[in-house]
């Protein structure tokens, strides 16, 4: 509450809690109908309270003059605290401090590992689906050739060559179905970056569409390694040729 018995300039030099340089502005108070009364600031631009005006002005401020901080974008996210520890080491002064995005936002970074997370355990789930589809796939596959196989192995191919050729076409199924899982895949990406099909609860998840990005690279290692896994699961189940009698096979029905 201010009691004023005169028109007074109030000069007031005012900062805030980060430190910033402060700034010069004044305040005139006027009464046009006689005595002042109290009154209370209430903030906001020029107001007036019964016959009491208040105006508030500067000099523009000094914010002009000086920077208050300046950000650095990095190409990889990953080196954020070495690129952190390096700009304070080397380049602040005392007084001085540097703060990552990860500190400013932890929550939200706790959110994108939680994410990371997930995904390692739906692919992981979705691999061993494959692997298991695909040892099915074989053990049928080799129930039916079974007359074949004792036919090779009466005319000398080797147990070897035998589970070559079968994991040769399990190898040739696997690539046209990671083919057409591209292609379904990709194709889904692509209507869900260009028109935001799916949407997402903003509270909950920051976004409100699922993001997209397609990597290349990503994408052709994660093919090349189902592929490997899934052949290496089938050597196993290959082995069933070894296992069957040319007599046998030859009248098995």
């Amino acid at each position: 509450d201010l009691t004023l018995v005169q028109d007074t300039v109030l000069r007031l030099v005012v900062g805030d809690k980060d430190g910033t340089i402060p700034d010069t502005a004044w305040v005139r108070i006027t009464n046009s109908g006689g005595n002042f009364a109290p009154i209370t600031s209430q903030g906001g631009g020029n107001y007036q309270v019964g016959t009491i005006a208040l105006e508030r002005g500067g000099s523009g401020g000094s914010h002009t003059k000086y920077c208050g901080g300046f950000e650095v974008l990095l190409d990889d996210h990953r080196t954020m605290r070495e690129m952190d520890d390096l700009i304070y080491a080397e380049h602040l002064g005392f007084g001085l401090r540097s703060m990552t995005a990860e500190d400013r936002f932890p929550e939200l970074f706790a959110w994108l590992r939680l994410l990371d997370k997930n995904v390692v355990v739906v692919i992981a789930l979705m691999i061993i689906v494959a692997m298991i589809n695909m040892a099915s796939a074989l053990l049928i596959i080799i129930l039916e050739r079974t007359n074949m196989i004792g036919v090779l192995k009466a005319l000398g191919s080797s147990n070897t060559l035998i589970r070559r050729v079968f994991l040769i076409d399990a190898a040739y199924i696997l690539s046209l179905g990671i083919i057409l899982g591209d292609l379904l895949g990709i194709g889904l990406c692509v209507l869900q970056g260009s028109t935001g099909l799916v949407k997402l609860p903003v509270e909950t998840y920051y976004v409100d569409a699922v993001p997209i990005l397609l990597d290349p690279v990503r994408i052709l290692l994660l093919n090349l390694g189902t592929l490997l896994v899934c052949l290496l699961a089938l050597i196993v189940p290959s082995s069933l040729v070894t296992r069957v009698a040319p007599a046998k096979a030859i009248r098995f029905d």
